[in-house]
């Protein structure tokens, strides 16, 4: 399912039921053109009762499994495996469907295709007349019965966990699909993909998804003591809603697994607690204060950390209870770990925060840059006692609203009044533009960190929006506390797949073998089980920073990040010789002439353009430079190894007060291919400390240092090259620093002045994180 821009951004901080992912490509065949369909032209999309019509459409599923039928063995084989294993149901090819997922080790991820299959095909197989499917749920319903009874604890939390789709918001997304596209006569293979796959995921899930959660439902009772919703009254009548669940027939009392989260969604977190009781601990989710049952306002983030303290100073005092408590979780349950740590409550023995969120290193904010995507979220979060899933169902309408921010030049402070959706909250955190006491009052700051003295697992990703937020608390963990208990594991991973078990593509990049092997809470377990109860330490977690490689289908072990960024390559601007295609490059000679300078000229009230946009896919057949610097390496001689963060400085000048720098970064390969790395933007007068803004002098030099750059780790072959392409940071997904020297939250483009001139001085120093690659033993 192809996710347009704003969908990764919202998936930073949103944990959803729904699990999506990026997976489809660029046309295998780009001449091929298909027909939009008559009843998708012509439907108003804005009546629920169009919607049914569209969706019970025979002639639309004849038309889509005709689609499915007419593509051949190598355009499916293309696909991801989401799309692939859609295309094939499809096409009704369950053998097919049965021996990919075994030859790929996805154990239950698709099971809902197998059991929409293997019903229709039991009931073909019936010698009575049968009743058509869409009618009958019984023979699906022994099926899966069937299925559960045989399972382990574990496996049966599993196969609930793959069945945890919404119907809902399955309907949502496909209708969203349709939104994008009605507007088209002709489509593209993509287009057509997207439409069959999720037309198809829909009329799945709708017929297996009901069906199995009774099951689910019977079977949980069945294994589980489920108290779905305590609540907790702590001191200063502050009340927390909490979802327990323990293993039937477990007398002795056991250490608590517990996530603490704003995301509340009963359901969700009878799984979640599931899965932790199965793997022979008490279960449990609890809610900020505010949601489900709690009276108490909802305050999202200032209060997490006390609450979760306190919370875990009640557990140590239940007699199911062993007086031991590990967190978990991501996104914004990664923060609340964090949160927690600020306090150190004397029961929690370790944690481990998977793509940690932070507001001032992550979003709203990246190096004091405010971000606009998921300006939303607040409300998502705090509407109501559950989740608002009504903010983010309208895609078309999001988009709008971000495109009309940039293109009037209205300042960011106005982003909700142009979506007409009061935000206060967001409005509070747009107020505190730097890294202040507000913020610091949330999670561990400096000194603070010498007292986190429990063991610490981060995970994150190479491609997460939010692995600035994660490293950040490794790093400061180290920086105060020399004797940090910190493990890293990290590897090609976006926000989402982090989190959990990665699928085959992130985008149209495949992942190495080895890199398919994280599952998230599986690794989590095992690592907690190696503290507590002496198990063998998990596979992926053998030193502090675990690492793969995408290229060398290898994954690789360090004792510390500083470790790796010792084996750096420092390069420096270079003039080319006039006969090269490249006006500049990157060399390792130092530049005798210090003022020499490469100068670019910027209209910043010119929103015609975008410039320091990531591109929307990982690999591509050329550098789309949006008027930036384009900056290379010589062609490499050896395979080499890159792991690390670009670190060193920019000497730049400009005619203003301040400027939002950036750059993409690129591996182009011996036959040409472009493998997007990362993208860096960073606000100049920040650079030195996000807590404090130093404005520049106009026209005067300023040296500004590369700051929360991006990790990766990929194996260069020789006959590559690594390309840096400097610019302004100037594009939809964040507000437009005009230089005024005010505050860049209230700037607009009335003040944007005169064209913005920008010197690159050749003596800035890049360092590349470098090193000949050695093979493995």
């Amino acid at each position: 399912m192809k996710k347009i821009s704003l969908m990764r951004a919202m998936i930073f901080l949103i944990s959803i039921s729904l699990n999506f992912s990026q997976n489809t490509y660029a046309d295998t065949h780009p001449e091929n053109t298909y027909t939009m369909s008559d009843i998708i032209a012509s439907t108003d999309l804005s009546q629920a009762d169009n919607i049914e019509k569209i969706l019970s459409s025979e002639e639309l599923k004849r038309d889509l499994r005709a689609f499915a039928r007419s593509l051949t063995q190598g355009d499916i084989v293309k696909q991801s495996l989401f799309n692939r294993i859609a295309l094939l149901s499809l096409r009704d090819e369950l053998d097919h469907i049965n021996e990919t997922v075994t030859q790929s080790n996805l154990g239950v991820e698709f099971i809902h295709y197998q059991l929409f299959h293997q019903t229709r095909l039991a009931l073909k197989n019936k010698t009575r007349t049968q009743p058509a499917f869409a009618d009958d749920t019984q023979g699906l319903q022994g099926l899966i019965t069937h299925q559960f009874e045989r399972l382990s604890d574990e496996e049966f939390v599993q196969m609930s966990l793959a069945l945890g789709w919404s119907v809902p918001n399955a309907e949502s997304y496909v209708v969203n699909v349709y939104k994008q596209l009605q507007g088209k006569r002709l489509l593209s293979q993509s287009d057509m993909m997207n439409i069959a796959v999720n037309t198809h995921l829909y009329h799945v899930l709708n017929r297996v998804i009901p069906v199995a959660n009774k099951v689910i439902k019977q079977e949980q009772d069945r294994r589980f003591i489920i108290q779905p919703d305590v609540l907790i009254t702590l001191e200063n009548d502050i009340e927390l809603s909490a979802t327990i669940v323990r293993r039937r027939g477990q007398k002795m009392p056991n250490t608590t697994a517990l996530q603490f989260t704003i995301y509340a969604d009963e359901k969700a977190h009878i799984k979640t607690a599931m899965h932790a009781a199965a793997h022979g601990y008490i279960g449990m989710v609890a809610n900020s204060r505010g949601k489900r049952s709690s009276s108490n306002a909802i305050v999202p983030w200032e209060h997490e950390g006390e609450d979760a303290a306190a919370l875990i100073h009640w557990i140590t005092k239940q007699q199911w209870s062993n007086k031991n408590v590990v967190m978990y979780g991501g996104s914004y349950n990664g923060f609340t770990q964090w949160a927690t740590a600020k306090h150190m409550p004397k029961g929690l023995k370790a944690m481990a925060p998977y793509v940690a969120a932070n507001l001032i290193t992550g979003l709203p904010y990246e190096n004091n840059i405010a971000l606009t995507g998921n300006f939303q979220w607040p409300l998502y979060a705090t509407n109501n006692k559950t989740l608002d899933n009504s903010v983010y169902n309208d895609w078309q309408r999001t988009n709008a609203v971000i495109s009309e921010l940039y293109t009037s030049g209205r300042p960011m402070v106005d982003i909700d009044d142009i979506a007409n959706r009061p935000s206060p909250w967001l409005q509070k955190w747009l107020a505190h533009p730097e890294d202040d006491a507000f913020y610091q009052r949330m999670v561990p700051h400096q000194e603070e960190y010498k007292a986190v003295d429990i063991p610490v697992l981060t995970i994150t990703g190479y491609f997460e929006g939010g692995q600035i937020s994660a490293l950040n608390y490794l790093n400061e963990h180290y920086k105060y506390n020399d004797q940090a208990n910190h493990a890293l594991l990290i590897g090609p991973y976006n926000h989402w797949s982090a989190q959990n078990k990665p699928r085959s593509h992130h985008g149209n990049y495949k992942l190495d073998p080895v890199a398919l092997e994280k599952d998230t809470e599986e690794v989590v377990f095992a690592w907690f089980d190696h503290l507590l109860k002496g198990a063998k330490k998990p596979t992926l977690v053998q030193s502090k920073v675990n690492y793969q490689v995408m290229g060398a289908n290898e994954w690789r072990f360090a004792d510390s990040l500083r470790e790796l960024n010792q084996h750096t390559v420092s390069f420096y601007i270079q003039k080319n010789t006039p006969n090269k295609m490249q006006t500049y490059s990157l060399g390792r000679v130092v530049p005798l002439r210090s003022q020499q300078y490469i100068e670019q000229v910027i209209d910043l009230a010119d929103r015609s353009e975008q410039r320091n946009l990531a591109p929307r896919q990982v690999i591509g057949s050329r550098i789309d430079k949006q008027g930036g610097i384009q900056i290379e390496t010589d062609v490499f001689e050896q395979d080499m190894e890159l792991t690390g963060a670009i670190t060193g400085y920019f000497d730049i000048e400009v005619n203003k007060h301040d400027v939002d720098i950036g750059f993409n970064y690129y591996e182009v390969t011996r036959n040409g291919e472009v493998f997007h790395l990362n993208n860096y933007r960073s606000r100049a007068s920040y650079a030195d400390d996000m807590g404090s803004r130093r404005l520049l002098t106009p026209h005067k030099k300023r040296r500004v240092p590369i700051v929360n750059a991006r990790f990766t780790s990929k194996l260069i072959e020789k006959g590559s090259q690594l390309v840096l392409v400097l610019n302004v940071n100037k594009n939809m997904d964040a507000q437009v620093n005009l230089g005024t020297g005010k505050s860049v939250n209230h700037e607009d483009i009335s003040q944007a002045g005169e064209p913005l001139t920008l010197k690159w001085y050749l003596s800035s120093q890049i360092n590349l994180p470098l090193k000949p690659w050695v093979k493995s033993e």
